[in-house]
């Protein structure tokens, strides 16, 4: 640790003044902060069993309290530092209310510029998204969406519109490279200890579309669960890789398309053979582009339960977050985890429509699917592989470059995965205010 500080710092100097042969015509450096004050009201029940002969609904106000700045340490070099805080009320069943733990969401350099032009690195803390954040978006899921963070190096290297990454991440199970203030017991990020490097590149200089290609080499040890449940997972390395395809057509239509494979071993030798992928087409509308219809299918491998010596079940990497539900994302937990999309497919229908600038609204539908029936308790699980349908409704409005709010609901009707037949639902209210600041230095 003492070595990389060192590296990194010498590293600081030698980049905070213009690189050789470079202009000064950038705009000067500034300071600059934020505040952002996230107040979300929840409702929710059956969705963890599907059976309404069981209590099990939940009312909950989350308040999520983040502060950022940004502090040029010189032309080339920024300071970026960010701390989250994030406290839930359970009103059903009630709960004593508990002020919960500062941690710090972000705290990384940004050297832009280094010795060769268009070199730039980002060290510490951050938060990172590639694509749709199908493999690439949230580093710290058990917390699940107070922060999205990784622990990352990512170098980078970008030429006209072509642009190469070199990532590095660890994440450990609970954080324990950053202090927290008001430190609760420590709260599980994730069941294992991750680590993993990859490369991700990026094309956007062919016509009409762009190509992202990544490579990613993946190490999840030590999970913490009992070696005799079913979401026990031994170690295990494995390799994921994948490309996307983004396409833009005449009339306002658009096609994407991604689809990654893995492989690789885990304790024991079972092998890893996996696959998953997406495919859309999108038709954007109105006299701003404002409206949009969406139709496609996406799909993550499941184990198949007469393979033991092969592991087909996808592993979602980094992109257990809620991007498909909110209320779904829970309901796995009682499979492999909270937002570990695996053995699933589904089929997606979307109409947005936009009736005046700050306010838009979203219907979806999904026919959900699975590829093997899961072997869990059969108080909750059935012998099919029909997952059920789920509706869902989504009214966004913005007032102001300051407050934001959404209305979601979504319901779902379980089908034969499931042994009982109880629909559930997820309500959501929430209200953003943001406030954000800039001073020349």
């Amino acid at each position: 640790m003492r070595t990389a500080c060192l590296v990194t710092f010498f590293v600081v100097l030698m980049c905070a003044g213009p690189a050789a042969g470079q202009t000064n015509h950038q705009e000067p450096p500034a300071f600059t902060y934020g505040f952002e004050l996230r107040v979300r009201n929840e409702n929710w029940n059956n969705l963890f069993d599907f059976n309404s002969g069981l209590d099990d609904q939940r009312v909950q106000v989350r308040y999520r309290t983040r502060l950022w700045m940004k502090a040029p340490l010189g032309r080339n070099v920024d300071f970026h530092v960010g701390l989250n805080q994030e406290t839930n009320q359970t009103i059903v069943t009630r709960k004593p209310y508990r002020f919960d733990e500062l941690m710090f969401e972000t705290a990384y350099l940004d050297l832009k510029r280094l010795f060769v032009p268009g070199l730039s690195l980002k060290i510490g803390r951050q938060n990172i998204n590639k694509g749709e954040g199908f493999i690439l978006m949230d580093g710290s899921p058990g917390d699940g969406s107070r922060a999205f963070f990784f622990n990352a190096a990512v170098l980078g290297y970008e030429r006209k519109h072509t642009k190469l990454e070199a990532l590095a991440f660890s994440n450990p199970r609970t954080d324990r490279y950053l202090p927290r203030l008001h430190a609760r017991p420590a709260r599980s990020l994730l069941e294992w200890n991750g680590q993993a490097a990859g490369l991700y590149f990026t094309e956007t200089g062919l016509r009409a579309t762009t190509l992202e290609a990544y490579v990613f080499r993946n190490n999840e040890l030590g999970d913490i669960r009992p070696a005799a449940s079913l979401q026990y997972q031994p170690d295990r390395r494995f390799t994921t890789a994948g490309a996307r395809l983004t396409r833009k057509l005449p009339r306002g239509f658009a096609a994407v398309a991604e689809l990654a494979f893995q492989t690789g071993k885990q304790s024991g030798g079972a092998e890893i053979r996996a696959r998953a992928g997406y495919a859309y087409l999108k038709k954007t509308f109105g006299s701003r582009n404002q409206h949009y219809l969406f139709a496609g299918y996406t799909g993550f491998s499941g184990d198949d339960p007469s393979t033991p010596g092969r592991i087909e079940g996808w592993s979602p990497l980094f992109g257990r977050w809620p991007k498909y539900s909110e209320m779904y994302l829970l309901s796995l937990t009682r499979e492999k985890g909270a937002g570990y999309w695996s053995n699933l497919g589904f089929w997606q229908g979307e109409f947005v429509y936009s009736p005046a600038k700050p306010a838009s609204i979203r219907f979806t539908y999904y026919r959900m699917l699975a590829a093997h029936p899961f072997a869990g308790n059969p108080a909750t699980f059935g012998s099919g592989t029909v997952r059920g349908d789920m509706p869902q409704v989504r009214v966004d409005y913005t007032y102001n470059q300051n407050w934001r709010g959404h209305i979601l609901y979504e319901y779902f009707n379980p089908g034969s995965f499931y042994s009982k037949g109880s629909p559930a639902y997820f309500l959501r209210f929430e209200v953003i205010y943001t406030y954000t600041g800039s001073h020349p230095i």
